[in-house]
């Protein structure tokens, strides 16, 4: 006891010094987090208080009451959050790297802040701050993309190869060697150009276009390519953009002539300012670049005589006479012409045209002319059917001139262009029909015909004759109009008009006469008058089914053979309003969330009609309710929302009848069924119910054992959900580590067993605490006094029934077999040490040496699993002192290896790992490790024993005492209670321990026991006088009764915080727990799981225990 009293107050003066330490030279404390871009909200980030040394600088008294806050008041806020209590950052929000204004640079993107630590306990100086920096990596969640779709380029067609022309780049918002643009790809016409990428210096490609092949705009003026930007993420993306590339033109063609020599005969009195010859030339160029001027050949001999008597335009190339010219025999003008474009710099043409004038001489007699006719009629008038056919003859025409030469030439001509002249050798000319004839559109034609010689002055004459084109049926009835567009209300009446059509027909007579009909498809919609066109409806219609009908209608004449016309005809149904509005459903369930501000917005109705216009549309009302007072509103547009903040205590769903009204005439309704649930918000707080300051205590004996039940809080949440699932836990008052408090269903039992002085009792305060599971959390607490009272039942009911003899005979067997399992423990260390040895060169062997009082070694085995050995501490046995070995709790240990859970201060045990604590913790943790050393041994003892009683009774009565309801056949773990055979007080007597020793064993024995079951239940004041006192296996029925009837059955389930926690946390959070002093967390205790029911069976009403 004195070298406990002198550790611990070891372990005070250390903690006041570096309290002392830390306020007189602050630390800076710094922390990195690193996570994914794009995790859903509320993922955990990391614990601000595992930031190297900041748990270590603070001082033991504020562990307990240590909050944490961000210390500026910043936009991370939006997107982490800080649990004031424990320091977990989680996210707020599903995080898009790229819409972080500080992470759109290729930089990595780091959110940097401070958090504020300090102490809630009265007059604490505390105060610390932590930087976080919390990185967050990109994903490969954004394609590249171009600044446009579509981008146009020019390219000189006199562009070389090698030629660049920069292109825009593509962007990707995503960063990395990955997840960033790696390449670009040409897509089509990559025989004429390329692409260069180039990076640059600040991380982006340089992209150019190259040209890599001959271009030639008058070939090709223009090519179209795509441009690809792929990233390096996986899976992969790309963006593309369309690549216009034009091809300017350069002047590198000259001006050609289509036509190089001209020939032209003009008369010696032309007038001035005539043309007669226009020359063209033309360049395949483009732009200024093919505008052609022409000109003279300034290189010709009689380059001034020509332009005295000629001008030619230079733009049109129109060559005209200004002078007077004069007939010379022989005398020929042969004038050169050529091109030039305007092209910088200008082409010449590559050729001339040359033009040959000649100048005829003037002085003649006229012809004579008549025309013949052969067919019959009266006066000058031919009859010719308009069917003739071009060639058919028409009238014979007689020319004569008795002039020579060019004056005795003629050349005659017909003034209509329906006909035309046919020479015939020496006898004249025959007219004849050039193009069909329509008498339809001209039945009479005067047809004159002129002759002229070619003498100089040119002399003419003419004579003329009347053609009657006769008729013929060539013209099919035409409609006046194309399409008819017509409109009738629906629900009609039979017979109603629908419109009337009229059709014409250009010919005459009984090929004019025309018969009206309908399209076959129709003929039971629809009927016409063959005769008036009037069309009539034979059906009654309906415009929800159709809104229109297309068809087509005819006219016939009666020419032969009959000829036929059509029209398109295209009815259209009007809307009656004879459709109610429909909703798209019967009932419309909505939700909305409870506290929201009157005004919000529920959701909106939907409904159609299938009527137009104002038929079509409606308004929305609601019903008469039974409702005193509705606190919705509902909108025209079917937008329902709130009148009033809602309360989902007072009243969690709505219903009510809303109507939809039309603006036709007269006016059609329907109605559906509106249900409104309102959805929890955490506005409730826990309430508890037990303790309360007028009913807060309990009592219960001391040496209780582990797992005793002690009582039961109780509380309820108005919420529902998740935020009316309850937790609870001891925030104060349980330093020691007495009592354990079921996280879930808020049950205190004993932790450990507790010895009290004779006649005397203990008074424990506890501050439980109630939370809810929604966010923000709310919480309760209420104060708990347990008191435990001395009491010497116990004693009683372990007194010996089969008499001193028997426990002689018990202690007796219990040394022999404690020796033997001594002599075989000895053997399996060494034989294990052995094994360690030849195995210490294996790499996955890890030996983690602690300090003072224990040796753990972990195997890290194929299968991932852990074993653990131990060694106990110096005090609690001369075992280490006399043998430096581990012991293996391999048989002995099944409950604390099924449980893996420990109260040492310096390690946490796990299935898979093994979490360490800082060196400082771990010096508390020797008599957790005696207590663990104790348990073993007392089980392999208890198991021998065990065997000898079955063997006893076997050779007695074989009835067990049935007051010995404590004994290890009694499912009771505790061997100083069983009234048999030797206790855990003979255990250091069979070592032959000291005095000092046995006080040392004894008072480690009291305060660190092994956890027990629960076997027996205390009375609390004022809650639950029902509880029995004793219960073993055969009271289980009896038990779960009273338990029922000592709980309120209408409580509402509490919350396991731990399934929000990773395994991280659990460890975190379990290692602060195991601080002496330190204010509880949540550590989960795994449930025992039964490998085998023949060995360590677990009485049937065990339950697992929460801190």
């Amino acid at each position: 006891m004195a070298s406990q009293s002198v550790i611990k107050l070891g372990i005070s003066l250390f903690y006041f010094v570096l309290y002392t330490f830390n306020c007189v030279y602050s630390q800076d404390f710094e922390i990195t987090f690193t996570i994914q871009e794009e995790l859903p909200k509320w993922t955990f980030v990391g614990n601000v208080s595992d930031a190297s040394g900041f748990m270590a600088s603070i001082p033991p008294e504020d562990r307990n009451h240590l909050s944490f806050g961000f210390l500026q008041q910043t936009n991370i806020k939006s997107i982490l959050s800080i649990h004031d209590e424990t320091g977990s950052l989680f996210t707020t929000v599903v995080i898009d790297r790229e819409s972080i204004s500080d992470c759109r640079i290729p930089a990595p993107c780091i959110l940097s802040f401070d958090i504020a630590a300090q102490s809630d306990r009265k007059d604490s100086p505390l105060f610390e701050i932590i930087s976080v920096n919390v990185v967050i990596k990109d994903k490969n969640d954004n394609a590249p993309t171009f600044p446009h779709n579509v981008q146009t380029i020019s390219i000189s067609e006199a562009a070389t190869n090698g030629s660049s022309y920069q292109i825009d780049n593509a962007n990707d918002d995503d960063t990395g060697d990955n997840n960033s643009i790696q390449s670009y790809e040409l897509i089509g016409n990559k025989n004429l150009f390329s692409l260069d990428v180039e990076p640059k210096l600040d991380g982006s490609l340089s992209v150019k276009l190259v040209v890599i092949g001959q271009l030639d705009r008058e070939k090709t003026d223009h090519y179209r390519s795509t441009i690809i930007a792929r990233d390096g993420g996986k899976p992969q993306r790309s963006g593309s953009m369309t690549l216009n590339i034009t091809i300017a033109d350069e002047n590198d063609n000259a001006p050609i002539f289509s036509k190089t020599a001209y020939n032209v005969t003009v008369k010696e009195d032309t007038p001035g300012n005539t043309g007669i010859v226009q020359i063209n030339a033309t360049d395949i160029d483009i732009g200024d670049n093919s505008l052609v001027l022409y000109r003279f050949s300034p290189h010709q001999s009689d380059l001034n005589e020509i332009k005295a008597l000629f001008y030619i335009h230079e733009h049109t190339g129109v060559l005209s006479v200004t002078g007077r010219l004069t007939y010379e025999p022989d005398k020929v003008f042969k004038i050169i012409v050529e091109a030039i474009d305007q092209g910088d710099p200008p082409r010449l043409s590559t050729n001339q045209a040359i033009v040959t004038v000649n100048v005829e001489d003037t002085g003649n007699n006229p012809p004579s002319v008549k025309v013949n006719l052969l067919t019959a009629g009266s006066g000058r008038v031919v009859n010719v059917s308009e069917f003739s056919t071009k060639g058919t003859f028409v009238a014979h025409v007689e020319v004569t001139d008795k002039d020579t030469g060019r004056n005795g030439e003629v050349v005659c001509i017909v003034g209509s262009p329906y006909f035309a002249l046919e020479p015939i050798t020496n006898k004249g000319f025959k007219i004849v029909v050039a193009k069909p004839l329509d008498s339809d559109t001209e039945d009479l034609i005067t047809v004159i015909v002129t002759c002229r010689d070619n003498g100089s002055p040119v002399l003419q004459a003419s004579d003329d004759f009347l053609v009657k084109v006769t008729d013929e049926n060539d013209n099919p009835p035409r409609f006046v109009k194309s399409n008819y567009v017509a409109e009738i209300y629906e629900n009609n009446n039979r017979g109603d008009v629908v419109t009337t059509v009229r059709a014409i027909d250009a010919d005459k007579g009984q090929n004019a006469r025309i018969e009206y009909y309908l399209d076959t498809t129709v003929r039971r919609q629809f009927a016409v008058d063959a005769s008036t066109g009037v069309i009539r409806a034979l059906d009654r219609f309906d415009r929800e089914n159709r809104t229109s009908w297309t068809f087509k209608v005819f006219a016939k004449d009666f020419g032969v053979p009959s000829l036929v016309g059509n029209a398109t005809v295209n009815v259209i149904i009007k809307d009656k309003n004879d459709v109610p509005p429909r909703f798209t459903n019967s009932t419309f369930y909505f939700h909305i969330r409870e506290n929201l501000p009157s005004g919000s917005e529920v959701d909106r109705l939907r409904a159609y009609d299938n009527d137009l216009d104002e038929n079509g549309k409606f308004t929305y009302v609601i019903s008469n309710t039974k409702e005193k007072k509705l606190p919705f509103s509902l909108f025209a547009d079917g937008v329902i929302k709130t009148t009033m903040e809602l309360d989902r205590e007072i009243k969690s769903a709505y219903q009510f009848t809303v109507i939809a009204i039309d603006k036709g005439e007269p006016k059609l309704t329907s109605s559906a069924n509106v249900v409104i649930r309102v959805d929890d918000d955490n506005d409730l707080s826990p309430r508890i119910i037990f303790p309360k300051p007028d009913n807060n205590t309990v009592v219960i004996d001391h040496l209780k054992p582990s797992g005793t039940y002690v009582t039961q809080i109780e509380a309820y949440d108005g919420d529902i959900g998740v935020n009316g699932k309850l937790a609870y836990v001891i925030e104060e008052g349980n330093a020691e580590r007495l009592f354990l408090l079921n996280l879930n269903t808020g049950i205190l039992s004993m932790a450990q067993v507790h010895e009290v002085e004779e006649g005397e009792e203990e008074n424990y305060r506890l501050v439980i605490a109630v939370h809810d599971g929604g966010i923000p959390q709310r919480s309760q607490r209420e104060e708990l006094n347990v008191i435990i009272k001395y009491s010497n039942e116990t004693t009683t009911q372990s007194s010996p029934v089969d008499g001193p003899n028997t426990n002689i005979v018990i202690v007796v067997v219990v040394i022999l077999l404690t020796f033997c399992l001594s002599v075989a423990i000895i053997i399996v260390i060494c034989v294990i040490r052995k094994f360690d040895r030849d195995r210490a060169k294996c790499p996955a062997i890890e030996i983690n040496k602690l300090p003072n009082n224990m040796t753990d070694i972990s195997d890290h085995q194929a299968n991932g699993s852990v074993v653990m050995m131990s060694r106990s501490y110096d005090k609690a046995d001369s075992l280490k002192k006399k043998k430096e070995v581990s012991f293996s709790f391999e048989d002995d240990l099944d409950g604390l290896r099924d449980h893996e859970v420990s109260f040492s201060n310096n390690s946490v045990f796990s299935e898979n790992h093994i979490a360490e604590v800082p060196n400082h913790e771990r010096q508390q943790s020797h008599e957790m490790k005696t207590f663990q050393l104790q348990h073993a041994l007392m089980n392999a003892q208890n198991k021998q024993w065990n065997q000898m009683n079955a063997h006893k009774i076997k050779e007695g009565n074989g009835i067990p005492n049935e007051k010995d309801n404590h004994s290890d056949t009694s499912r009771e773990t505790v061997t100083s209670d069983s009234g048999r055979g030797g206790s855990e007080d003979d255990l250091p007597t069979s070592h032959n321990n000291s005095k000092e020793e046995r006080d040392v064993h004894l008072s480690n024995k009291s305060r660190n026991s092994k956890l027990m079951k629960s076997q027996q239940q205390p009375n609390r004041y004022s809650h639950c006088e029902s509880v029995p006192q004793n219960y073993g296996i055969k009271n289980n029925t009896i038990q779960h009764q009273s338990q029922q009837h000592c709980r309120n059955t209408s409580r509402p389930q509490s919350t396991d915080l731990s399934d929000r926690l990773t395994n991280k946390q659990l460890v975190d959070r379990s290692l602060s727990n195991l601080v002496e002093g330190e204010k509880p967390k949540f550590t989960v205790r795994k449930p025992y799981m039964e490998k085998d029911s023949r060995r360590d069976k677990k009485p049937d009403n065990w339950f697992p225990s929460y801190v």
